[in-house]
Parts: C-alpha cells; sequence; structure tokens
C-alpha cells in the first residue's frame, strides 16, 4: 500500500471501527477453535502491528512485513519481535507455528506461493486465520491506493485453500452492511478522484465510529455461529492436516 497510509494505519487500528471490528472478529474466531495454550503465533504482515500487540495477550507472537516504514511503527509500539519479511518466503522453519494470522494480506501477494509457504511453516493441527476483500465488483480505485491484487469470493478462496493440506473450518463474508454503500461511494470517488483517491479510513464523527462499530458486533454474533452470504469482505479459519 501506499506509504503515507502506514500513518493512517498507525494513528487509526486501534480506533476506527473497521480495524477494530475486524480484529475482533478474527480474534474471537481463533480463541473459538484454537485447543493449545501459550500458542507460537505469526503474524504476516503485520502492518502497524496492532494485531501483533493484540494477538500477543493469547501466546507468543511474532510479526513480519515486507515495507521498512511498517517495521519502524511496530517498534513506535515497543513490538520487539517483528523482522521485514515476505509471506512468500518467510526463512522459519517448517512446522514453526501454531497459528499464522493473515489479516488484509494475502489480496497483496502471490497466493499460491504465499499459501504454499504458510502451509510449510504451521504445525499439524495448526490454524490459520484469513480475511481478504471480497467480491470483484467492489473493485475500486482504492484497491489501487491498497495494491491490491485482486479481491475474493467464497467460491475463489475456497478454491485456493484446496490446494494445500488446509480444512476450512469456517469461512463466512463480514460487513454485509457495507456492500451497497461501498459499491456506490467507491464508484463515485473513482470518478471523481482524478488519481488522487483519499483514504476511505477517516473519522468524521465519533458517534458514527460508535454506531458502526456496534453495528459490527451484532453482526460478528452471526459470523460466529452462522454465515453471512454477502459483505465487503471476508472471513475464514483452516486447520492444517495431520
Amino acid at each position: 500500500m501506499q506509504k503515507h497510509l502506514y500513518a493512517d494505519l498507525y494513528q487509526l487500528e486501534d480506533k476506527h471501527w473497521w480495524h477494530k471490528a475486524k480484529r475482533e472478529n478474527a480474534i474471537s474466531l481463533l480463541l473459538r477453535f484454537l485447543t493449545k495454550d501459550s500458542p507460537k503465533i505469526l503474524d504476516m504482515g503485520c502492518g502497524a502491528g496492532k494485531n501483533v500487540e493484540e494477538l500477543s495477550k493469547i501466546g507468543s507472537t511474532w510479526g513480519i512485513d515486507n515495507s521498512h516504514l511498517a517495521i519502524a511503527y511496530c517498534r513506535k509500539r515497543g513490538l520487539k519481535t517483528i523482522s521485514l519479511g515476505n509471506a512468500e518466503l518467510t526463512n522459519f522453519s517448517p512446522n514453526s507455528f501454531d497459528v499464522v494470522t493473515l489479516l488484509d494480506v494475502l489480496e497483496h501477494t502471490d497466493d499460491s506461493k504465499a499459501l504454499k509457504e504458510i502451509d510449510r511453516i504451521l504445525k499439524p493441527g495448526g490454524l490459520l486465520v484469513i480475511s481478504v476483500p471480497a467480491f470483484p465488483i467492489l473493485w475500486s480505485q482504492w484497491d489501487v491506493v491498497l495494491h491490491h491484487k485482486r479481491r475474493y469470493t467464497k467460491k475463489s478462496l475456497l478454491q485456493k485453500l484446496d490446494r494445500y493440506s488446509l480444512d476450512v473450518l469456517k469461512i463466512s463474508y463480514m460487513f454485509s452492511f457495507l456492500f451497497l454503500p461501498v459499491y456506490i461511494v467507491r464508484l463515485i470517488k473513482s470518478k471523481i478522484s482524478s488519481g488522487n483517491y483519499k483514504s476511505d479510513f477517516q473519522i468524521n464523527a465519533p458517534i458514527i465510529n460508535y454506531l458502526l462499530l456496534i453495528i459490527s458486533r451484532i453482526e460478528g454474533y452471526f459470523i460466529q455461529n452462522l454465515s453471512i452470504p454477502v459483505g465487503s469482505s471476508m472471513l475464514c479459519i483452516a486447520k492444517k492436516k495431520p
């Protein structure tokens, strides 16, 4: 993603409703299926480090990112087990981690190489938690700004995971209430931005941020217990076969 967005991420990922809701949903799903105490966790594409900070409450957590700027923000957050690295070639030993999280990262990679690498470093019985942007129809200039290579459907993500020794335990779309607004707003912004597309992660009013977080948490209940059929993002957890 573009360099200026790392500062945006560092400032907002602990309070912006979208970042908080995504992180809460991912961690809740992880805890639902996690059976090991104090697991060894790797957050791939750790960005400014808030996910690593929260995952550290569950187990021993490492983070890698291919951006020097991201690593600098992680250091600013006080994180120690952070290093420069690539999701497609991590240089970790085989069967190193009990959990790998890949939160809005897979779409930036050669996903076949990244999933192959995860399959290599994840322990048998280990868990992979993924979130990705959903539905190619929602592709916009915002995806270009973020350096996305693709958006996924449930079918396309399942087809990718099926090539490796990963059994999908749960998959669901999320942010269903955003689907139509995202389509309309990003279409308009893309047409009028003239190559200067402003961040979608701006908080204009605290009350709106709070209300959207509450709506997301209500939706989170259905994500954990059922499956949402549509949304602007998707969340998945898979287990490596013995």
